[in-house]
């Protein structure tokens, strides 16, 4: 596949291309995620049929809401326990899986097909730098958080003192900071999204250590050439995301009214199993298309690194 600078139509159109003429492998490796993922989405909508049982009652009889108890997920300890390991999978299992896609698209730039076992041996292969930078991300995304969270309430203290000397300007303001910073915190976390995407990846096709990997994804997202194209493509991608995530929970959630455990939960797992990968591969084209751009001929030789160790 040739390596050469790509606009932004041209990475959604390459990323397009490769899922639907490599679709069979990547949904196979998706599969370690989907089956476990999918059985316990299964258990979730039994233990939830309940919940969506009243709501549905509810909704056409409405005078039952003055006397009849909605039950909860906190009502239900065996719902908080499957919850709580759907959220852990997604956490342990979710980066080594989409690490193999990122590694199938890798391959493809190196006129490679698309294997199973070949992407997971060289995911399995850097299993501790997976999970040491898995860490120090997280550290990283509640350092945002609290960031934000002090610039917030910074302003609270700020809004109550104008309150007390000017009340309608005071809550205006306040009102108008808020969404300001809101808007702007998830501005910066979108390229921060894509600096530790890229991080991943130099940890895993360049086999980096885990500091120099978070180094390599921030120096190349995280400046004045990069930082506002990062941030555009991270909006476009989650818009995506988003609304054909949004999709699929209005299906479940018909489903879970009508007491459709199966669907249900066959509607739920449709995103990782369809939108994941594809974000997976397009925001790995564009990682190539970053380093094709700063690096150029360096590219081409850390993927024939990566392709020296397998047969070809």
């Amino acid at each position: 596949m040739e390596l050469r600078p790509l606009g932004f139509g041209e990475i959604f159109d390459r990323a397009v291309t490769l899922y639907i003429r490599n679709f069979i492998p990547f949904a196979a490796i998706v599969m370690v995620l989907i089956v476990p993922f999918a059985i316990l989405e299964y258990v979730l909508a039994v233990t939830e049929g309940p919940e969506y049982a009243m709501m549905l009652r509810v909704l056409t009889n409405p005078q039952l809401a003055r006397t009849e108890h909605i039950p909860t997920i906190l009502d239900s300890p065996s719902a908080i326990v499957t919850t709580l390991l759907v959220l852990l999978l997604a956490y342990l299992i979710a980066p080594f899986v989409m690490n193999a896609v990122a590694v199938g698209v890798a391959r493809l730039y190196r006129d490679r097909r698309v294997e199973f076992r070949a992407c997971y041996e060289a995911v399995l292969h850097r299993w501790p730098q997976i999970i040491g930078l898995m860490a120090l991300e997280f550290v990283v995304v509640i350092g945002w958080y609290l960031v934000v969270l002090l610039v917030v309430l910074a302003f609270v203290f700020i809004t109550m003192a104008l309150v007390t000397v000017v009340p309608v300007v005071g809550v205006f303001l306040g009102i108008l900071a808020f969404f300001v910073i809101f808007i702007l915190a998830l501005l910066l976390l979108a390229p921060l999204l894509v600096a530790l995407a890229f991080a991943m990846y130099a940890v895993v096709i360049e086999e980096r250590d885990v500091i120099a990997g978070l180094q390599l994804g921030f120096s190349r997202v995280l400046n004045r050439t990069e930082f506002w194209r990062a941030m555009l493509f991270a909006i476009a991608v989650g818009a995506i995301a988003f609304g054909a995530s949004t999709m699929f929970s209005i299906l479940g959630i018909l489903a879970a009214m009508l007491h459709m455990a199966l669907l249900q939960a066959i509607v739920q797992t449709l995103p990782t199993a369809v939108i994941n990968p594809f974000v997976v591969i397009v925001f790995a084209i564009y990682y190539f298309d970053v380093r094709i751009r700063r690096e150029g001929y360096d590219l081409e030789a850390s993927l024939e690194r990566l392709n020296a160790a397998e047969p070809a």
